[in-house]
């Protein structure tokens, strides 16, 4: 199972860490882990080029950490939690999102 931990601070969103396989077919078959694995990397890529915060990505797990948040971390922050959350709605079974205020 993936597994997406989102941490915010006063409505803003201030870190996420995501790890695990979705287990939802065999290896370089799993669209979910596909689906997710795109999203992240589009997530960091944004994020390191739009407004120069790298994420640290080591095997099956990305860690973003937003010391500074702003109006465009915000924005590329919820685009992504919204795309990970349309995949949750139709693979359940494979990725669980939890939203912590820190």
């Amino acid at each position: 199972m993936i597994k997406v931990n989102v941490q915010t601070k006063d409505n803003w969103i201030i870190g996420m860490d995501v790890n695990g396989h979705a287990e939802y077919a065999e290896h370089g078959n799993d669209l979910v882990c596909a689906g997710v694995s795109c999203i992240m990397f589009g997530l960091c890529n944004a994020l390191d080029m739009l407004c120069q915060i790298e994420a640290e990505a080591i095997s099956n797990k990305i860690t973003i950490n937003i010391e500074a948040p702003t109006e465009h971390t915000q924005l590329i922050m919820q685009t992504a939690l919204i795309q990970l959350q349309t995949v949750e709605q139709q693979f359940s079974k494979f990725i669980t999102i939890k939203i912590q205020e820190v």
